[in-house]
């Protein structure tokens, strides 16, 4: 087999350069003529991923977080959808490492097991258009796309706070409270239209995010639909309460939290909210989402 790992010695703060090391010797010795290439800046796997796109590999493996597999997927389908998709499998070795907890997947050595004994799992991809400026750009999520808060959070967490690891993103969660939500929201799912005030919104293909956070307990991700959970008008005292049972989904138990599934989904703000996939920043609403059932086939 044609095989290429991708990996991003500087995920999780250099763990990614330090799983690579110690996952080496066993990499080669049971995948014979292993292809492996470094991320060596921010992007630099979307462009490896283009690259692959049209070299034939029956596999692309990927050493890192969340964000790896993110890049190296955005890559592979710039143009479009490729005329052969390779499998895909994923080393966690990042701060969240959130998409392989679906699978029980929580360490290196798991992962590596499931790659190499080739067991297959079809899941779906979704793909979604948002704004960058003034232009609509196009993209592929595996785990999870937030809407307003959840990026607002992710960011505070990029430039201040992640040196803490997932407590810089507890901690983000508060200070960003701070500031509140005063928004309105038209969300269409499926043909159903549904108008909120003072909310926020993540969009799940797969239950966790931010590590250990169980945003969305009923998520499969091979179920072609995404799950939608909405905190909806929500002032800072209730997101508290929401987020103090989110690592254990008991926050859907909340009045204010409500969930939907659909295929095709569209959110639009009356000021533009910002937007983050897979752990990684992006431009803001309109937003324009599709699943794409059993798009891809992972190594879990």
């Amino acid at each position: 087999m044609k095989i290429l790992l991708v990996v991003n010695p500087a995920a999780g703060h250099g763990r990614g350069k330090k799983c690579f090391e110690r996952l080496e010797p066993r990499l080669r010795a049971e995948i014979p003529g292993l292809e492996v290439r470094f991320s060596e800046h921010a992007g630099h796997a979307v462009e490896i991923g283009r690259e692959a796109a049209g070299a034939g590999y029956d596999r692309l493996l990927c050493l890192g977080g969340d964000g790896t597999p993110y890049e190296v997927i955005n890559g592979l389908y710039a143009e479009g959808r490729p005329l052969r998709v390779p499998e895909i499998g994923q080393i966690p070795a990042g701060t969240g490492n959130s998409f392989l907890r679906d699978f029980d997947i929580l360490t290196p050595a798991q992962a590596l097991d499931a790659i190499i004994s080739g067991r297959r799992r079809k899941v779906d991809l979704v793909e979604f258009h948002y704004q960058e400026g003034p232009e609509t750009l196009r993209r592929y999520s595996l785990n999870i796309i937030g809407v307003g808060l959840i990026a607002d959070i992710l960011q505070l967490t990029n430039e201040r706070l992640k040196f803490m690891g997932s407590a810089g993103y507890s901690l983000a969660v508060l200070v960003r409270l701070i500031r509140g939500m005063a928004n309105r929201i038209t969300i269409e799912a499926d043909g159903r239209r549904l108008e909120v005030s003072d909310s926020a919104l993540v969009v799940s293909n797969s239950k966790y995010t931010g590590g250990k956070m169980k945003i969305a307990p009923s998520a499969d991700p091979s179920d072609g639909r995404a799950d939608i959970i909405l905190f909806n008008g929500v002032n800072r005292r209730e997101i508290v309460s929401i987020f103090a049972g989110v690592f254990s989904g008991e926050h859907m138990a909340h009045p204010k939290v409500a969930t939907l599934q659909a295929a095709s989904i569209s959110v639009d703000a009356d000021r533009p909210l910002r937007l983050m996939a897979d752990g990684e920043l992006l431009g803001r609403t309109p937003l324009r989402i599709k699943v794409l059932p059993a798009e891809l086939t992972i190594l879990v």
